[in-house]
């Protein structure tokens, strides 16, 4: 099963019920042995994800990627519910934030007291390309069983001015070294049908 269109991409849906979908704000109840692979892009608009894995071996893996310029304020929020044992989640999030935007991400990975043998994986990356521009992130964890494995974590600063600094000295000019790490950044997350709206916000804003 696909669903196709910028800004999201749904790979698989496997037993999935997808409730009411748009562009801004999705449901998925995943049910027994059922995958979703989901991939979101965001450029100026909100997104609200709720992710019930309502049956043993339901497993989710969502991808989403954020280019926010100018002045605009976005809020993104996730969460996964391990509404069943023996349930696999997987939530990756990278991002950039130029002039002075401002995005307030929120992910959280949900298990209640019955669900055990749960996996849960959050990470969230964000880069600040100008001195104005914010990122608000807050990773949650809402676990209140024993036998399951989680982890969060999140990560937000301007690029490594070493790693510029390198690839400057190999000849490359400032905005171009720019552009091949911002790239790199991006290239294991995001689908190839993103490719030109990345590249093509990456030509005005970088």
């Amino acid at each position: 099963m696909t669903i196709s269109a910028n800004p999201f991409l749904i790979q698989q849906a496997t037993a999935t019920q997808i409730e009411n979908p748009s562009s801004t704000e999705w449901v998925f109840h995943v049910g027994e042995n059922g995958q979703l692979k989901a991939d979101f892009l965001q450029t100026d608009a909100n997104l609200k994800v709720r992710i019930y894995l309502s049956a043993p071996h339901a497993e989710c893996n969502i991808n989403c990627g954020y280019l926010i310029n100018n002045n605009n304020k976005i809020n993104i929020d996730i969460q996964v519910i391990h509404e069943s044992g023996n349930t696999t989640s997987s939530q990756q999030i990278r991002g950039l934030a130029a002039d002075k935007s401002a995005v307030n991400f929120t992910g959280t990975i949900t298990i209640p007291y019955d669900s055990q043998k749960c996996d849960g994986r959050q990470n969230h990356r964000a880069i600040i390309l100008s001195d104005q521009a914010t990122v608000s992130a807050t990773p949650q964890l809402e676990i209140w069983a024993d036998d399951v494995k989680c982890a969060h974590g999140s990560a937000v600063g301007p690029l490594d001015k070493e790693q510029l600094f390198y690839l400057q000295t190999r000849g490359l000019s400032e905005s171009e070294a720019k552009k091949l790490l911002l790239s790199s950044f991006f290239s294991d997350l995001m689908p190839t049908e993103f490719n030109p709206l990345i590249e093509d916000w990456m030509a005005h804003h970088v």
